[in-house]
């Protein structure tokens, strides 16, 4: 499939918060959108296949983000579900994230900013490989999110978590500095790439 050229968005000249704003409206606006979704669904099935995890952090997608959870559970089932499905549940109180065990067809509700989440964490688990949602990433592995900071601090002290990024080729962005709390991703996969870390040593 070829897709119409995506140009990698510049950070210099930008404050962070205008940075996410362009590259949500970009990112809502992207032409052949099923076909993009389609790729993506095509790399993270292969990326699944090939990782060996016994539960997988996922996020219910929300403001135009890839939808891994279908990817997730169609892979499973015809796995015979190596692994567990995790989904987090933010604590706005202590800025905090837990995961909780989560299976397709369990009930959801709205939560913290209007994202979906368990309707009850009956058991608390710790992913081993999390899919993690990217308003913007770099090459490097560095990721843009919406500024509160709650992957950052989950990964912080979980330094053997596998993290793959989920985005678009049209939100990759150039001249992306990373701040004290950034904690690069080991892998970005968009719809045509498959961006891994230099530096992971996983």
């Amino acid at each position: 499939m070829v897709f119409a050229t995506s140009f990698a968005h510049a950070a210099t000249g930008s404050s962070r918060a205008q940075l996410r704003e362009a590259l949500r409206r970009k990112r809502e606006d992207l032409p052949q959108r099923a076909q993009r979704d389609a790729a993506l669904d095509a790399a993270l099935e292969s990326e699944l296949r090939a990782l060996q995890a016994r539960c997988i952090g996922a996020y219910c997608a929300s403001r135009g983000e890839y939808d891994a959870l279908k990817v997730l559970t169609r892979v499973g089932t015809a796995l015979a579900w190596p692994w567990r499905i995790a989904l987090p549940v933010v604590q706005p109180a202590v800025r905090g994230m837990r995961f909780c065990a989560w299976s397709p067809g369990q009930a959801l509700r709205e939560g913290p900013y209007g994202i979906e989440q368990p309707a009850d964490c009956g058991t608390e688990v710790e992913p081993d490989l999390l899919l993690v949602p990217c308003v913007g990433f770099a090459e490097d592995g560095l990721r843009l999110g919406y500024g509160g900071g709650y992957y950052d601090r989950y990964l912080e002290h979980r330094p053997r978590v596998r993290t793959v990024g989920l985005a678009y080729d049209a939100c990759r962005v150039e001249g992306l500095v990373a701040q004290a709390h950034d904690r690069p991703l080991d892998l970005v996969l968009t719809e045509t790439r498959r961006y891994l870390r230099a530096a992971s040593t996983r």
